[in-house]
């Protein structure tokens, strides 16, 4: 779907725009440890939901939404951490 596919575009110029700061080490360490691409895949997920609830595509509460962001930030925060540990 366009919708879908305009919604992704989002989300990774956003991821892109985050984590600017690692340049190409996001994307080299996607290529070379599974365990780290699987967390930014599940960063990029919850930060879809996000956006769709925002966005007003999807029936929420404020508890809801303040879970899922709290939880983002977790998963942002331990991305980085692995991009700066080595």
């Amino acid at each position: 779907d366009f919708c879908l596919s305009r919604g992704l575009g989002d989300v990774y110029k956003r991821q892109r725009e985050e984590f600017r700061e690692y340049g190409d080490a996001l994307s080299e360490r996607r290529k070379s440890h599974p365990g780290f691409d699987g967390l930014v895949g599940r960063y990029q997920d919850l930060d879809k939901r996000i956006v769709d609830l925002e966005s007003g595509n999807q029936p929420f509460d404020d508890e809801t939404l303040g879970r899922l962001r709290r939880e983002r930030v977790l998963l942002k925060d331990k991305i980085v951490q692995e991009l700066t540990s080595g």
